[in-house]
């Protein structure tokens, strides 16, 4: 690790500021940032300086809603039931690479099985280079419920309770539960939908939630029908995924309660637009466009954002037709949808919120003082144009160089020295 980095002539987009600062010097020291200033900074001697003169600098990137063992072209329930565990992990591990190398330095792992915890871990090893990862292991659902091809089953409240514990032991950062059964269902299995009603009882929600809390673990809900949306957010669940349509108290609670919402927008556009290419069925294509298009559960994020509500940026990366470039794209329909009206609440929705609904926004999602120096350097200026976004220039992440133009910087050998011959 380089003990000092200098940048210099930054322009910066801090996660928090309303408005970018021109002329930056940032002292980075290990894998903190040290100081932010306008003000020269004299490097100390074993500084590598870096001049970003033209290139703006702003946190690392979020995705709060990733499947990293899914590849974002084949049925999710196909590769949940088929893929070895071999075949996930590789699917996984390229995964990793494609999220850093678009700037996403942390990231929520939802379930497939295990293997989010077990991404985590070898990203944390050292193993494969990737993001920071929280994963919720896999998604609790009802006797067969939505996912159960990639979660676990449990019903009653004490069977979740145990359910909740086993997870925390395996090692989840957080607790999913699938809350309402799947709003498309299975392109391969049409019809596997048939009802609306909530998973689970609203008591079998508060248990979650009391046991997941009880454990320092936050519990986020799939939910994609208002009566299910009312249910958990009334049981006191931490976010909802996807989102829907949302009723006028249900928004009151969300505020009073601080709940975030994940829209995950990307995954219905792109297979509205590109599902024909997988092999999704046209009358579920219809369906997604439905949605996107003339849709209550566009108009009741919207209706949420306007009121306040935390929204927090996600993808569904692994359904088909989302990989990790998604995220761009995501920005790009905040806007096109309204949910955000400037590039600028847009970035902060992909940083210093979706650090915040992680719970480790004392950590990362802004560049101050004192926090890991997780970073992203684009040739050109976002809040121009989010497109500035795409390929960034170099990726940093905990003070360390992993990306330069586009793709990952290799690891010295641990034996290397610089004296060898």
């Amino acid at each position: 690790m380089v003990a000092h980095r200098l940048l210099t002539n930054v322009r910066l987009i801090d996660g928090q500021s309303d408005q970018p600062r021109d002329d930056v010097n940032i002292l980075i020291k290990g894998d903190r940032f040290e100081t932010i200033t306008t003000d020269p900074i004299t490097p100390p001697p074993d500084a590598e300086v870096t001049d970003l003169s033209g290139k703006t600098v702003l946190p690392g990137l979020f995705d709060c809603h990733a499947h990293l063992a899914w590849d974002g072209l084949h049925d999710i329930q196909l590769q949940s039931e088929n893929d070895s565990t071999a075949i996930a992990a590789m699917k996984s591990s390229l995964n990793m690479r494609r999220y850093l190398e678009t700037g996403v330095t942390t990231l929520r792992d939802l379930g497939v099985h295990y293997l989010g915890i077990e991404s985590r871990n070898a990203a944390l090893a050292g193993i494969v280079p990737g993001p920071r990862i929280l994963a919720a292991g896999p998604p609790i659902t009802i006797t067969g419920g939505h996912c159960y091809w990639c979660g676990v089953e449990a019903d009653g409240a004490d069977g979740l309770r145990r359910m909740v514990r086993q997870l925390a032991k395996d090692g989840a950062d957080l607790i999913k539960i699938i809350a309402t059964p799947g709003s498309l269902g299975s392109f391969l299995f049409p019809g596997t939908t048939t009802t609306s009603h909530p998973s689970f009882t609203e008591d079998e929600v508060r248990a979650v939630v009391d046991e997941a809390h009880n454990l320092g673990r936050k519990v986020t809900a799939h939910a994609t029908t208002p009566d299910g949306a009312h249910q958990v957010v009334r049981a006191g669940v931490d976010c909802l995924e996807h989102g829907t349509e949302f009723t006028d108290e249900t928004i009151d609670l969300m505020l009073k309660q601080g709940t975030f919402v994940v829209p995950t927008f990307s995954a219905y556009w792109t297979q509205a637009h590109y599902g024909h290419l997988i092999g999704i069925p046209e009358d579920q294509i219809e369906r997604r466009k439905k949605m996107l298009y003339d849709s209550d559960r566009i108009r009741g994020i919207k209706k949420a954002f306007d009121a306040g509500v935390n929204i927090a940026i996600g993808t569904d990366q692994g359904s088909p037709c989302t990989p990790p470039a998604s995220l761009i794209n995501e920005l790009f329909l905040y806007m096109e949808y309204q949910i955000a009206d400037d590039p600028m609440t847009v970035i902060k929705n992909a940083t210093a919120q979706a650090a915040k609904l992680a719970g480790i926004d004392a950590h990362v999602g802004t560049i101050e003082n004192g926090k890991v120096a997780d970073f992203v350097v684009v040739d050109k200026d976002p809040l121009l144009d989010l497109e500035n976004l795409y390929s960034p220039h170099r990726v940093y992440q905990n003070g360390e160089l992993v990306v330069k133009d586009g793709n990952l910087v290799p690891e010295k050998p641990f034996f290397f020295t610089e004296n060898q011959g």
